[in-house]
């Protein structure tokens, strides 16, 4: 059975200080344990990587007090270097395609644009060398503009 991609969560959604109604900027925080929990490789040679884009997903929605709640999916993928009999064994780069659904807060009722920054990618857990783990952090900064 092919597995086309592990499960991501959402561990935050912090607003950056200094935005304002029409236009905010957020760190969205991930965490993206590979398909079928496959441990991976940590070493200087193949760094993993994400990649990430967001989409609204239809109107925002009315939660009270003149605040809206923006569905958006956040999709994209990350590349890591399988743990296979060691982490110097030939082993081919691994491309999961990672998404997940998150509720933005905006001030505004129209459909807000949105922007997604440079994503970083940094495995949990580890030390440096070579090391294992099955959970690849993922940060990035999502712009909201809603030109209210």
């Amino acid at each position: 059975m092919a597995c086309n991609n592990g499960k991501t969560f959402v561990v935050s959604l912090t607003t950056v200080p200094g935005g304002t109604a029409a236009n905010a900027n957020y760190l969205l925080a991930l965490d993206h344990f590979t398909c079928g929990n496959k441990k991976l490789c940590i070493n200087e040679s193949y760094p993993v990587t994400a990649d990430l884009k967001a989409t609204a997903i239809g109107l925002p929605v009315d939660v009270g007090n003149g605040t809206f709640c923006q569905e958006v999916l956040i999709n994209g993928t990350v590349n890591y270097m399988p743990f296979k009999c060691g982490c110097q064994c030939g082993v081919c780069p691994v491309t999961e395609s990672i998404y997940c659904s998150i509720c933005v807060p905006c001030s505004s009722a129209a459909t807000p644009t949105l922007a997604v920054g440079a994503s970083k990618a940094a495995p949990t857990n580890v030390q440096p060398c070579c090391n294992v783990t099955n959970c690849v952090a993922i940060t990035t900064t999502l712009n909201v503009t809603t030109g209210a």
